[in-house]
């Protein structure tokens, strides 16, 4: 990882985000045969800014208190943001209709709190197989107040592999503010979005639609004259040419009703190599406590967790996260299955107190049926990272970037599970979520 200044005010200097839950990728894509339909969907007459009240789909009512059937799942349901509904007699987790999130005393879906802002980014045209490795697309806020979001909802029609979601200055590096086609090898750059203005948003591999909601009072703070750039991978699996949309809402809160501004932070394990016709776990143990006593004069380790995104590829057949140390130390905080196109968010309410703990560790799982090798990487490649918010005075990225050890399981239920981890650096910067 890229080392960097050891103080960064109103944004993330996140040597991490080798593609914050996503891949910047030296990998060429294929651009030749893209077909740009929209002209610039950058302008505000694409936006429209309404109560959030109004943005609920009414082809579906507002859900009423779930079944008494749902208690088993239910908390399980509302941390993956979602309801709980009864069929027959079978009770499953399910999204709230768009507009709508699931209420954490009883799991009824109700309107979105706040102002909610749409932005619709146009469509883009794929042919059958087609990579496309890096589209950037802008959302010129117009703001000359600052804006607190307290949810983002995230919907398209297909084709989206995955996108990364940054806030910068409105003129920043005077890049394109129409669609921006091989972006990566063109001059954007995560690191630098995120060093300039902010993180936002990651979506969830291959899923169309996507809530991500904090807690009541939880904001993520975007500066006045600021735009928001999404790095987007598009990938047509179809045998026919899709044409396919992008949306993206914000719901933003008072000033006075932001009680806990967040900060973001990267766990990742980047030196990936997963044995061919094989199950393997990469993952490493972060001391989180060590850097953050170095940045505020050995104070204990002050951090609440609130929201985390797991990310890997179609080989994935698991994520965890546990809390090392304190009175919690190894309780399982994270247990993401095998991959699928459902949303992949956890959203702790309350958030998950860290006090005591000295910080996380964390592990990918995969079952990789091919003779090759896999490696980090776009395409058929892999990758294994979690995009966190919190409550702390430190931004942090944390990761391996080296594997250091192999071990085999030897017998028991995961007999033959081959373990690989490494050394987890922790690099943290001052960070002041409210913007001062």
């Amino acid at each position: 990882m890229i080392g960097l200044g050891s103080s960064v005010k109103g944004g993330l200097a996140v040597a991490l985000f080798i593609g914050v839950v996503g891949c910047e990728s030296d990998a060429k894509p294929a651009v030749d045969t893209v077909s740009v339909d929209s002209v610039d969907t950058a302008n505000t007459a694409d936006t429209a800014t309404v109560d959030s009240a109004d943005t609920v789909d009414t082809t579906a009512d507002v859900v009423e208190p779930v079944d008494p059937k749902c208690a088993p799942i239910l908390d399980e349901c509302l941390t993956r943001q979602r309801t709980c509904v009864v069929e027959n007699d079978e009770a499953k987790c399910r999204a709230c209709p768009a507009g709508q999130f699931p209420a954490r005393d009883n799991g009824a879906c109700k309107p979105l709190p706040g102002l909610a802002t749409v932005h619709d980014f146009g469509t883009q045209t794929i042919t059958s197989g087609q990579e496309i490795g890096s589209l950037c697309q802008t959302w010129i806020l117009d703001n000359d107040q600052e804006l607190w979001v307290n949810a983002v909802e995230m919907d398209n029609d297909g084709g989206y592999h995955h996108s990364n979601w940054f806030f910068v200055p409105e003129n920043y590096q005077n890049w394109p503010t129409g669609p921006w086609v091989d972006c990566y090898s063109e001059g954007f750059h995560e690191i630098d979005a995120a060093l300039a203005g902010g993180v936002l948003y990651a979506q969830s591999t291959q899923v169309k639609r996507e809530l991500q909601k904090f807690q009541a009072g939880a904001a993520v703070r975007i500066p006045p004259r600021s735009r928001i750039i999404t790095v987007t991978h598009l990938l047509n699996y179809l045998p026919d040419t899709l044409t396919t949309g992008l949306r993206l809402t914000i719901h933003t809160l008072p000033r006075a009703e932001v009680v806990t501004p967040l900060s973001p932070g990267q766990l990742v394990y980047s030196d990936l190599a997963i044995p061919g016709k094989a199950t393997s776990t990469f993952g490493g143990t972060c001391d989180m406590a060590t850097t953050y006593a170095s940045l505020f004069d050995g104070k204990p380790l002050d951090v609440k967790l609130h929201y985390v995104l797991p990310h890997y590829h179609d080989l994935g057949d698991g994520f965890e996260v546990r809390l090392v140390g304190g009175p919690r130390d190894g309780e399982k905080i994270v247990d993401l299955g095998s991959y699928s196109t459902d949303p992949f968010g956890f959203a702790f309410d309350p958030p998950i107190d860290m006090t005591g703990a000295t910080g996380l560790s964390f592990k990918c799982r995969y079952r990789n049926p091919r003779d090759a090798t896999v490696h980090w990487g776009i395409g058929d490649q892999e990758m294994c990272e979690a995009l966190l918010f919190f409550e702390s005075p430190m931004a942090f990225t944390a990761g391996v970037t080296k594997t250091l050890s192999e071990t085999t399981v030897p017998d028991g239920e995961d007999a033959g599970v081959r373990e690989f981890t490494g050394e987890c650096g922790v690099i943290g910067f001052p960070f002041d979520p409210k913007g001062n």
